[in-house]
């Protein structure tokens, strides 16, 4: 009896510390078409993939969004948030965004236009690699990396201004590009 009462304790113990976490853990949410993990203590969002459909058209992504009350920073897009979302046209990103995940864009190919924002600090791996109507980008100063084959097989990238901050490209970041 002893023994049972013991494990009984101890998973009723788990099973309160399990609950008491859950405010931790990202919520999925739709927010104005976008769809976004926040992490409720940190008051932090992240972009994430649609679960059904894709992204189209123009997006803009917000440096805060609210969320019953409560408003989170938009810090990053997560990987592949947008990836072979093919009618993508242009994508603004917003103030508190610091970082661009791996494949965030990969294979977007109507992607034309891209504004990155000034709090933006990577640029991860293949983030918007084969997106072959962007012709052009300015990666602001505060980039510091940016990933292997970033931007590779954008084929109709004619202009790329890199800000002085970067110290780290990535090996094939521009390959393919004509």
């Amino acid at each position: 009896m002893k023994h049972y009462l013991h494990h009984s304790f101890r998973a009723l113990f788990l099973f309160l510390a399990v609950l008491l976490s859950l405010p931790m853990l990202a919520v999925e949410v739709e927010i104005d078409g976008i769809n976004y993990d926040l992490l409720a203590k940190a008051k932090q969002a992240t972009v994430v993939k649609k679960s059904w459909g894709e992204y189209s058209g123009k997006i803009i992504i917000p440096a805060s969004v609210e969320y019953e009350g409560i408003n989170y920073n938009v810090t990053s897009i997560g990987n592949a948030a947008f990836c072979n979302c093919s009618d993508l046209t242009s994508v603004t990103i917003g103030e508190n965004v610091t970082s661009i995940g791996k494949e965030a864009f990969d294979g977007c190919t109507s992607l034309m236009y891209v504004t990155i924002g000034e709090s933006v600090t990577s640029i991860g791996d293949e983030a918007f690699s084969d997106c072959k109507r962007l012709t052009s980008v300015i990666i602001p100063n505060s980039v510091t990396s940016i990933g292997k084959a970033a931007f590779s097989c954008c084929i109709g990238l004619t202009s790329v201004i890199i800000g002085n901050s970067v110290t780290r490209i990535g090996n094939f970041a521009f390959n393919t590009c004509i």
